[in-house]
């Protein structure tokens, strides 16, 4: 189904229990939509920050976490994470990441691997997915809650995806990640996914979204059906589309 407009640069996706919850990426306004099944928009909360590049969004029970991430041309030396109190949209707690090993000057745009898009809280976990351009391999970095300032490691490592991770959630109907990502060409031609990762990060499942082009963000909601949602590219808007995943 189509997205709104203002959805246009959909960026990342949660599954609440009666609707999800999106944003736009680079740029754009620093909003929060609370959408429902049908795409629709029924709520917009602005909040007191700057979207430099929002990529993903999760949340717990008490907390909104979004990921101001972005870093495809690799020039980005620092990204911050901002949890966000769900019943006060003011008490807002950031957290500055830096890679380890990355040196923005040496970063070739699109062909380096110091790049995410895709996060989940799992647990206690505030777990970050790399979008690794250049060795193609998805690393795994947990971010520390209790420190503003911190330099994250790679702790596990995904191999085998056919392309770079933009979205994940956790099935805990079927107790695995779900990815979803794509590989894309200078010409516009996107070779889209959905993958299934065990939580001990060993790809279990990858499918084929071959209608799609620039899918973002992927969530999985309280029937365990999976959500994922495609940014507007030329000649296609913006849209929200849900499967029945069987794993085999």
């Amino acid at each position: 189904m189509k997205l709104p407009e203002e959805l246009s640069e959909t960026s990342g996706l949660f599954c609440d229990v009666d609707s999800m919850y999106s944003l736009n990426d680079s740029g754009n306004a620093p909003v929060i939509y609370r959408i429902n099944y049908q795409g629709e928009i029924l709520e917009r909360t602005h909040l007191s920050l700057t979207n430099r590049d929002w990529e993903a969004i999760t949340a717990d029970d008490t907390s909104f976490y979004i990921a101001d991430v972005g870093n495809n041309k690799g020039k980005r030396e620092k990204v911050e994470v901002h949890k966000v109190n769900r019943t006060n949209f003011n008490d807002i707690t950031t957290f500055t990441l830096k890679y380890a090993g990355n040196n923005a000057t040496d970063n070739i745009p699109y062909a380096h691997d110091f790049d995410s898009e895709a996060m989940v809280k799992h647990g206690n976990d505030l777990l970050l997915f790399s979008k690794s351009w250049r060795t193609g391999i998805t690393h795994i970095y947990r971010v520390n809650e209790g420190e503003a300032e911190q330099t994250i490691h790679p702790f596990a490592s995904i191999e085998g995806l056919p392309g770079v991770v933009t979205g994940v959630d956790f099935d805990r109907y079927q107790d695995r990640f779900v990815v979803t990502g794509y590989k894309s060409d200078p010409f516009g031609n996107f070779a889209t996914f959905i993958a299934q990762v065990s939580k001990e990060y060993e790809l279990l499942n990858i499918w084929p979204l071959k209608e799609y082009k620039q899918v973002e963000g992927v969530c999985v909601d309280t029937n365990g059906t999976y959500w994922f949602s495609e940014e507007a590219t030329e000649g296609r808007n913006a849209s929200l589309s849900s499967a029945q995943v069987v794993s085999k």
